[in-house]
Formats: C-alpha cells, structure tokens, sequence
C-alpha cells in the first residue's frame, strides 16, 4: 500500500509540474471562487442573522419578558419585583413598561401606535433607543406633556420608509401632536425626539414618561404590563426566569426567541437559502474537478494504458488523480480563505450591506469552515474518481490502441 501511494504520489507531482499551468491555475482560480463563495454567502447570513437578533434585543423585546398571567393587565408591586430581579445573578439590568393603544393626529393626518410608559433611566440601561434619535432629544424622567416618536409613526419626511404612506409623514421634533387615548383622553404633547433603531416594531412605537403615564391611568402606578430583563454576557435564561417564578406567581415569562415572530420567519429563509446556495455551489466545484479530470483522462487514455502495461497498479494511477484533485481544491480553500480573511471582511467592515434592521457584517465560524471545507474536498474527490475509475475498467490493449 504504501509502495502505491509512492508511486502515485510521484504521478501526481510530475503531472502538476509537467502539466498545462494555465488549465493547473484555471482548476485553482474556480475551485478558490467557489470556495469564497461558499465563505461569503455563510458569513454574510449568519452576519444578517446576528444584526437581526442583536437589534431585537437590544430595541424591543430584552432577554426576558416578564408579564402578568391570565386576563391581569398589570403586574402589582412592581417596584419591589425589581429590586429583587436586579439583585439576582446573571442580570445586567431591569426595566418596567406599560403600555396602551392610541391615535396620533398632525395636521389632518392620523396614525394609529403603541403607547408605552417608561422610566427613561431604567429604559436606558436595557434597551438602545436613546442612541437611534435621529431629531430633537430623548426623554428625561421628570418631562411631562412631552412623547418621544419612532421614525415610522412621525414619518419625518423621509419618503425612503417602509411605512410612509400611513405615518404622520411630516412631523419633526418640536412639532405639537394631539394623542387619543384608548380609554378616553385626548392630549396635545411636543414632540421631543424621533428615533430610528430599522427594527419596524420598534419604529412603530410612542414613549412617554411613566409620570405622564400615570396622570393619563393612575391605577398604572407601582404597576406595569411587562418587566424588560438585560442579562449579563452567556447568561443562561432559564434559572432566572426560575428564580422569579419562585419569587412571585402569576407571572408568565418569554425569551427573546420567542418573541421574533416575522424576524425567525426570515433567519428561517435565510438558512434555506444558504443550503439551496452551497449545493450550487459544491456542484459547480464538483463539475470543475469531473471536467479536467475527464479531459486529462482521455488525452492521457494511451499513456494510462502504457503505465498499466509496465506494472504500475491501477489504484496508484487512481490515487495520482485524486491527490491532483486534493492540491486543486486544498489550494483553491487555502487561497480563498486567505483572501476572504484580509480582503472581503475589511472590505466589508467600511463597506457594510445595509438591511431593513440595520448592517450586516460578514462573519466567520470555525465549525462552518470546517464543514465547508471538508465537504468541499470529499466533492472534489468524488469528482475525479468517477471518470478515473470508468478508465480503470479499460483493457490494457484498448486503452493503448484507443
């Protein structure tokens, strides 16, 4: 065995060296293109996928959500639920919301959007909001007669928004609002700010300050319809979520995942079409090994044939061709990964691709690596062995003879 995997190895170097270099760094380039192919479109998904969950967390769900069982509308005693939160293990920073339906209206337009009541301090330790206005300035906890606006209730005269047409279209910061409540008020409030984080459940929102929550339903006070939970960096949420449910009943509880909806409807897509995308591509990989290897075969037939007349085995001239097949695919990976590396993702980095939740940075996994490139050599070893084995079954004369 290891006398033939000499030989072959002998074969394989003498036909690189001695071979057509143009063909040699063609099989190279494509093998590499496909290859940063199957680099980029893992990276570019997975880059999306994290930008797409980072901002739902960090702009409207939290790693926790903590909200009243049953028909309650609100969680009583709120203020000593989240001392006792704040104090457990694992948690960055808590939060409480209230929230109500009402109707915006600005100059003959209307809107309809949620309400929510928040303690801008508290807010601003577990969510991101502060750092998306775009107009005006954020909430402080004392303003009163004052609302903070996402970008796709105000409109702003940004014409490019998904939601324009049914916003307010043309309300800036320092423009007077008037809001319906759902229970019965009506109130005209100055826009303080309008933000914008590109995560449309959010951009949809209203906030006002608990204070002015409060005068509109006071029964909100030391009361909220849901506690926002930051957890610490690779915190596990589930013994939280324990602990709290020891604490206090009547309370049901839901993970950032679960609150996704359309978000794990399109990183459910977008896995799908990474998988249809990397079978393109390993079968291009595969057909670019299977069409040199086949050329090369049938040129060399007679000179097989010869080898095979003077005692070289047919599994050393086998393996010659799948060692060829492994320098083409292992230097096109190499290549590819290199260039991938120090060129596409600095590239990117100041070039980033902009998605409706924001940018998208290319990202690179071992594990996915490793797949990609394990899989891709097994394809390009497949690829040679097939036209190199229908050879092998030749008779020696006709091979010679053709």
């Amino acid at each position: 065995m290891f006398k033939s995997l000499k030989v072959a190895a002998f074969l394989a170097f003498k036909a690189i060296t001695r071979g057509n270099l143009g063909i040699t760094l063609m099989t190279i380039f494509m093998l590499m293109l496909v290859a940063m192919n199957l680099l980029f479109v893992p990276g570019l998904i997975n880059g999306a996928i994290d930008s797409s969950n980072r901002i739902l967390i960090k702009t409207y769900s939290a790693d926790i959500i903590v909200e009243p069982e049953g028909e309650d509308q609100f969680i009583t005693n709120v203020d000593s639920l989240m001392k006792a939160i704040e104090s457990m293990d694992g948690v960055a920073a808590v939060t409480a919301r209230n929230t109500i339906n009402a109707k915006i209206t600005f100059e003959g337009k209307q809107t309809t959007c949620t309400i929510v009541g928040i303690d801008p301090k508290r807010d601003e330790e577990v969510f991101e909001i502060s750092q998306n206005i775009i107009e005006g300035t954020y909430l402080s906890p004392r303003d009163r007669n004052e609302i903070l606006l996402g970008v796709q209730v105000a409109g702003a005269d940004i014409k490019g928004l998904e939601l324009y047409s049914s916003s307010l279209q043309h309300v800036h910061a320092g423009d007077k609002v008037v809001v319906s409540y759902a229970n019965g008020p009506e109130k005209q409030y100055t826009v303080k700010g309008i933000f914008q984080v590109r995560f449309i459940q959010t951009d949809l929102q209203a906030f006002i300050t608990d204070l002015e929550f409060q005068s509109i339903i006071p029964a909100s006070r030391n009361r909220a319809s849901s506690i926002r939970i930051k957890l610490e960096p690779d915190t596990n949420p589930q013994p939280v979520i324990d602990r709290i449910d020891n604490l206090r009943g009547n309370l049901e509880f839901k993970t950032w995942e679960e609150t996704a909806g359309l978000m794990k409807s399109m990183t459910d897509s977008f896995f799908l079409i990474n998988q249809i995308l990397s079978m393109v591509n390993f079968l291009v990989a595969g057909i670019t090994v299977f069409i040199v290897t086949y050329v090369d075969v049938v040129n060399r037939k007679r000179q097989i044939g010869i080898q095979r007349a003077i005692g070289i085995k047919p599994q050393s001239i086998t393996l010659s061709y799948l060692i060829r097949a492994l320098f083409y695919a292992l230097t096109g990976l190499a290549l590819a990964i290199i260039v991938f590396k120090y060129v596409i993702i600095p590239l990117e980095m100041r070039h980033p691709f902009t998605f409706p939740f924001g940018a998208a940075y290319l990202t690179t996994k071992f594990t996915v690596t490793a797949r990609m490139s394990v899989t891709l050599l097994i394809v390009a070893l497949i690829a040679a062995y097939i036209p190199v084995y229908r050879t092998m079954r030749t008779r020696i004369l006709e091979a010679i003879w053709g």
